[in-house]
């Protein structure tokens, strides 16, 4: 018997790539000997809704509205107004975002081939300069979809959004009550999203819901699918977060099983157990009950997505924002890939501690890892790859970039670390050298306290070392920060913002994003309530899904105050502007002044020194041949060149390239070779001898 089944992902996560989950279910399942079908919804929907004759039907549809005496905002009269423009456009617009029309940026950036929309009409373009013209047709480009996405979530439906549909419905303590409603409604999106049932054919179908944008769609589906006699198997991160007590009987009206944490062996033992064969489910719920046998597990860890199956050429080569560092995750497809399982801190109070997914840590497999991503290349053409691991390992990084390296391998990479003491300015000239191109990390409230107090394991000296070692190598930083922990006060808040401040100001950071916080059911907050001071209200009646707690913060201030400055700072900030301007004056209403020495950073940066290196770390040559010449030794590095004629110091080199090419040296091994003189070594260092 031939097993058939599909895995999807719903609409809509994001247009550029996919959603890596069902790609990482496909190389497990055919490592089984089972050939799995992979559709991305979220991209084939979106082709279909951003196209001529969807648009057509639009415009059709506001027209019988406004018969009916429709009232709209002056935005949507000035659309329609330029409607047979939108039409005519939209099909070839899509088509130079998928990288299919290239030479169409000349006409758009002309600015009179693209209707003038909102976001267009305001549009500045002086940060592209005169040989930009490319990545500003994306970007305007892009500009119109999101104006034609506001013009559907004001007329059409109001759950519309780009990377994310009816997620309102899904979020906080949620009830199935609006969802089910809402299905009894369709309107142009969902029949878009009805069609696509049509076309799945395999008798079983494992769906992967992994926010709460893909909860509506991946339900609407699955009850379609069900009707038509399909067996429904719904996982992902949303179901192992807000699901994992679901109770609420209606949920089978939508599928026929829940999988928890890693959906590999989950989904194996479905597969086995449908097929007949006796074996018992793991991490699984269906009408019987909650099937567990951890004791059984033997919790597989699949590091590299499988691509083989992809038709990369329908993804979305989307531009939103000018920052270098913030465009990465809509502009281009990444390949995805995992260095280590979990997290290898896994102690940040307000993460997800007592999941599986942070909890357990288990690194990879180096050589295998790089074996696949050798694979993963072969398959797709394309060389860029992003790690999507809670926190990348620095000692798993080092050695990856170490195998990348003996491969001679050109690949870029990037992804999430933490910004902690390891990463040593030579750690991080190595993983520039072997592609690391930009990282991301959780600065969260640069405070000293509230670091502390949410056991982040850095502090604010460790971030300004880590951050400019990156900077120096070359390497894009972009920092995520959070407002609203618990206890945090006003002038807590204001010294983070200054700290930010400052660190773009000293050009540490390319990027950043604020989120406020938000108080999870499997957190360590959650867990300890009263050593943070926080009241957790009690959970509504019929609810569905729950992991966002509402909870009163009795010590903090009010945060509410900073939800539209922190976002407007931060833009400036990162266009490099209003960087001399008090933080103060982006505010309406008196804050009080930060207790921030106002030239903090800059005095951490000035006290850094050359730290002579430790006997233990590992030697690693990432300049050129040296020259060898009759007076003395020329040393090319990537960004400096060194010459050196006394012949004690030509005698030190040449022991330490000898040693280098016997293989692995250790640091005391180099010092030994050069008499310990730490002013030579030092020199090498900067040219190229790293020691990591």
């Amino acid at each position: 018997m031939v097993f058939m089944l599909t895995l999807v992902i719903p609409p809509f996560t994001q247009l550029n790539t996919t959603y890596p989950s069902v790609l990482y279910l496909s190389r497990f399942l055919q490592e089984n000997d089972i050939q799995p079908v992979v559709r991305d919804l979220s991209i084939e929907v979106a082709n279909q809704v951003f196209s001529k004759d969807v648009f057509i039907r639009i415009f059709d549809l506001i027209s019988s509205e406004l018969e009916y005496g429709a009232e709209y905002p002056d935005e949507v009269w000035s659309m329609w107004a330029q409607r047979a423009q939108i039409c005519a456009v939209i099909d070839r617009v899509l088509l130079h975002l998928q990288g299919q029309d290239p030479s169409l940026h000349v006409r758009i950036t002309s600015q009179n081939y693209l209707p003038k929309t909102p976001r267009l009409l305001a549009l500045d373009l002086e940060h592209f300069g005169t040989m930009g013209t490319h990545d500003a047709s994306r970007y305007m480009c892009t500009l119109f979809l999101e104006d034609l996405t506001d013009l559907i979530k004001c007329c059409i439906d109001i759950g519309f959004d780009f990377g994310k549909y009816q997620a309102y419905l899904a979020t906080g303590s949620v009830s199935l009550d609006p969802i089910l409603e809402r299905l009894t409604q369709t309107t142009l999106v969902d029949e878009i999203i009805d069609s696509m049932v049509e076309t799945i054919t395999t008798p079983c179908v494992a769906i992967s819901i992994p926010f709460a944008g893909t909860l509506y769609a991946g339900l609407r589906l699955g009850k379609a699918l069900k009707a038509r006699g399909k067996v429904v198997w719904i996982g992902g991160g949303y179901v192992n977060t807000e699901l994992r007590e679901c109770e609420d009987e209606r949920i089978w009206q939508f599928c026929d099983a829940l999988t928890y944490d890693d959906g590999e062996e989950p989904l194996l033992r479905l597969i086995q157990q449908y097929t007949g064969q006796s074996i018992d489910l793991i991490r699984t719920r269906t009408v019987t009950g909650l099937h567990w046998n951890a004791d059984q597990a033997c919790n597989p860890f699949t590091s590299v997505a499988d691509y083989s199956t992809l038709q990369s050429e329908r993804y979305l080569h989307l531009l939103d924002s000018i920052g270098p560092a913030h465009r990465m995750w809509s502009d281009g497809r990444w390949n995805k890939f995992t260095l280590a399982h979990g997290c290898y801190w896994k102690k940040c109070s307000f993460c997800d501690i007592q999941l599986d997914y942070i909890e357990r840590y288990i690194p990879a497999q180096i050589v295998q890892l790089v074996d696949k991503l050798e694979e993963v290349i072969e398959q797709t053409g394309i060389s860029g790859f992003h790690f999507v691991d809670e926190a990348a390992p620095p000692r798993v990084l080092r050695d990856f970039a170490l195998e990348i390296i003996r491969r001679d391998l050109s690949v870029s990479f990037w992804g999430n670390i933490r910004f902690e003491k390891s990463f040593t300015p030579d750690l991080c000239r190595l993983l520039a050298r072997a592609g690391l191109i930009m990282v991301t990390g959780g600065l969260e409230v640069a405070d000293e306290r509230l670091l502390k107090l949410m056991n982040k394991g850095v502090s604010l000296p460790q971030v300004i070392q880590c951050t400019r070692a990156f900077k120096d190598a070359g390497v894009l930083v972009h920092a995520y920060l959070m407002y609203g922990f618990p206890s945090q006060t006003h002038r807590e808040t204001m010294a983070s913002m200054e700290m930010v401040r400052q660190l773009f100001e000293a050009d540490l950071l390319d990027s950043a994003f604020w989120h406020r916080f938000v108080l999870t059911k499997h957190s360590g907050v959650y867990a300890n309530p009263g050593h943070f001071k926080v009241q957790i209200k009690p959970v509504p009646e019929n609810v569905f899904a729950t992991n966002d707690m509402e909870h009163v913060d009795t010590t903090g201030d009010d945060h509410d105050v900073f939800d539209d400055v922190l976002p407007i700072a931060l833009a400036h900030w990162m266009r490099g502007e209003h960087l001399e301007l008090p933080i103060t004056e982006f505010f309406e209403f008196a804050m009080p002044d930060p207790l921030v020495d106002e030239y903090f950073v800059q005095n951490h940066l000035d006290a850094q020194v050359w730290q002579s290196p430790k006997g233990n770390q590992r030697v690693v040559w990432i300049g050129y041949e040296p020259l060898w010449m009759e007076k003395g030794v020329q040393m090319v590095g990537p960004t400096r060149e060194l010459w050196l004629e006394e012949p004690d110091d030509v005698a030190g080199i040449q022991r330490v390239f000898d040693a280098l090419d016997t293989g692995a040296v250790s640091a005391a091994q180099v010092l030994e070779a050069v008499n310990d003189d730490l002013e030579l070594v030092k020199a090498l260092n900067q040219v190229g001898l790293l020691f990591v």
